[in-house]
C-alpha cells in the first residue's frame, strides 16, 4: 500500500513561527516586568534596613558625626549585596568605597543637618540610576512619616551621574528643602502640599528623567 505523506506548506511554517515569536516577546516582556518588579522591592528593603541600622547604632549619640560609606561598611550596617570587599579580610574600606544599588546604580550615606547649620542630627541615604516606572513605584509607597520610623523627607529628581551624591554629600546646609532641593521635588511628612507619599501627579513629574536619583533624610 502506498501512503501519501505531505509536509507542512510554506505559510503553515510562517504561522508556527510568527505564533512562537509573539510567545517569545510576550515572555520577555513579562519577565522584564517581573524583574524590574523584584528589584524596586529591593531598593525598598536595603534603604529600610540601612536607615534602621543607621538609627540603632547611632541611638544613644545626639548626632551622626563621622557617617560615611565606610563607616557604615566597618560597622556592618550594609546588606551583603550592596558592595565586595576590598581586601581578603574584607576590612579595607573608605569614606568614598562604593556601595551599589540593586538597579546597579549607587548608595550614597552622608550626615545631614536637622533644623540648625552643622548640627548633623540627620543622615540621608541616596540612590541613583533608579528607572522611571521604579522611581515612581518608590516615591508613591508609604515609608511611614511617624517618629518612630525618623524620615524627614524624600528628595527625587534627575539622578543619572552624581545628582544624588551632590545632594547626599551637601550637609552643610541647613534645613530639609535647602538640603534636598525644591519644594516641588521635596516631600515632606505632614506637609499639606507636599507631603509623603507622593502623589502619583507628583511622582510621575519628579521621576521625569529616563534615570532618577531618590534621597531620603532621616534624623
Amino acid at each position: 500500500m502506498r501512503v501519501n505523506e505531505q509536509g507542512r506548506s510554506m505559510i503553515e511554517m510562517l504561522g508556527v513561527l510568527a505564533i512562537v515569536g509573539v510567545l517569545s516577546v510576550g515572555g520577555i516582556a513579562g519577565y522584564s516586568k517581573a524583574m524590574n518588579k523584584f528589584k524596586t522591592n529591593k531598593v525598598g528593603d536595603q534603604i529600610q534596613m540601612i536607615s534602621t541600622n543607621i538609627r540603632t547604632l547611632f541611638s544613644s549619640q545626639r548626632t551622626y558625626a563621622g557617617l560615611t560609606n565606610g563607616m557604615a561598611l566597618q560597622a556592618g550596617l550594609i546588606p551583603g549585596e550592596m558592595y565586595q570587599a576590598v581586601s581578603s579580610s574584607g576590612q579595607s574600606y573608605t569614606s568614598s568605597y562604593t556601595i551599589t544599588n540593586a538597579f546597579g546604580g549607587k548608595t550614597f550615606i552622608a550626615v545631614a543637618d536637622q533644623s540648625s547649620d552643622g548640627d548633623e542630627m540627620a543622615f540621608t541615604i541616596a540612590v541613583d540610576q533608579i528607572p522611571q516606572s521604579a522611581c515612581v513605584s518608590i516615591a508613591t509607597t508609604d515609608w511611614g512619616g511617624d517618629a518612630g520610623s525618623g524620615l524627614a523627607a524624600m528628595w527625587i529628581g534627575e539622578g543619572e551621574a552624581d545628582a544624588a551624591e551632590t545632594i547626599a554629600d551637601d550637609s552643610g546646609l541647613s534645613g530639609i528643602t535647602s538640603t534636598l532641593g525644591a519644594d516641588a521635588n521635596t516631600h515632606i511628612p505632614g506637609d499639606g502640599e507636599h507631603g509623603l507619599p507622593f502623589s502619583i501627579v507628583d511622582a510621575n513629574t519628579a521621576c521625569g528623567q529616563s534615570l532618577n536619583g531618590v534621597v531620603w533624610k532621616y534624623f
